[in-house]
């Protein structure tokens, strides 16, 4: 489908499920309308036009799409940023998938054990897996010899950890911490972090 429209990412006023979808779109060098509503939604608002009656909702011409890995897959797959073959594909969905195995954890790390746990265990196990995907790729990229989706992922997922304070577990991997390094050069990620709306709540 191709649309002269510009696309639009429906989401509340923070990062959340919707970053990664942000980053790609800046990555892809693609206009896009950011909008972010206040939480709680309106019962008579957006919320009433999407499919599950949630955000994050993209909406690209005639298409409509929920669901935040497949509003990534979608705007991967658009602008080549999804693999260049079946195999670097499936590999783009196993990061993007593993952020979510990443993040979880967080909203429910409510004791002290639960915190160690995630810590000590959890989060080394996922961290060391993608320093070694990372390194044995060459460094540079998670997936292939470009850019893609597998990157913005990853990149979304250690900057929400830096902000949740686990800092000092990240900068055990040091590939990780250069990658997240080279990927906040790139000047449109640059450009688009500097200008998003201060209260950048996950």
């Amino acid at each position: 489908m191709i649309s002269n429209q510009i696309p639009t990412l429906h989401y509340l006023n923070g990062r959340g499920r919707a970053e990664a979808s942000r980053i790609l779109l800046t990555l892809a060098g693609v206009e896009f309308n950011d909008v972010r509503h206040p939480y709680p939604l309106s019962p008579d608002g957006i919320k009433e036009k999407t499919t599950y009656k949630q955000l994050p909702y993209f909406i690209d011409g005639d298409f409509e799409i929920a669901q935040s890995l497949a509003i990534e897959h979608y705007i991967a797959s658009k602008y080549d940023l999804a693999g260049d073959n079946i195999s670097d594909r499936a590999r783009v969905l196993s990061i993007a998938q593993s952020t979510i195995d990443i993040i979880s954890p967080l909203f429910s790390n409510n004791t002290d054990e639960k915190k160690a746990l995630y810590k000590n265990e959890t989060l080394p196990r996922f961290l060391s897996a993608w320093e070694k995907i990372l390194v044995g790729n060459g460094g540079k990229y998670f997936v292939g010899s470009k850019l893609s989706a597998a990157d913005a992922s990853a990149y979304y997922t250690l900057e929400n950890l830096y902000f949740k304070n686990y800092k000092e577990v990240i900068d055990q991997y040091p590939n990780l911490t250069q990658f997240k390094s080279m990927f906040e050069s790139i000047p449109s990620i640059s450009t688009y972090i500097s200008n998003r709306p201060i209260d950048q709540s996950f």
